[in-house]
């Protein structure tokens, strides 16, 4: 397996897991929570958290066809 396949196949299959739970973020996460730190709630934080999970997971799922694109 050469270098190239190998970093695309890891890049796609970290780019869905973390597009699954940035997602899971945005749409469940902090929903009937209390709390949170400073002047932000626990759903602010989710969200937050879940758009930059959500921007990497697509950053590594472009990266990973990439890659898999030039190995073939």
């Amino acid at each position: 397996m050469s270098p190239t396949l190998a970093a695309g196949l890891f890049l796609t299959l970290t780019g869905l897991v973390a597009l699954s739970f940035g997602l899971y973020a945005l749409l469940r996460g902090g929903r009937g929570q209390r709390g949170g730190i400073g002047p932000f709630s626990e759903r602010g934080i989710h969200v937050i958290a879940g758009v930059r999970i959500t921007l990497i997971g697509t950053l590594s799922l472009v990266a990973g066809g990439y890659f898999l694109w030039i190995s073939f």
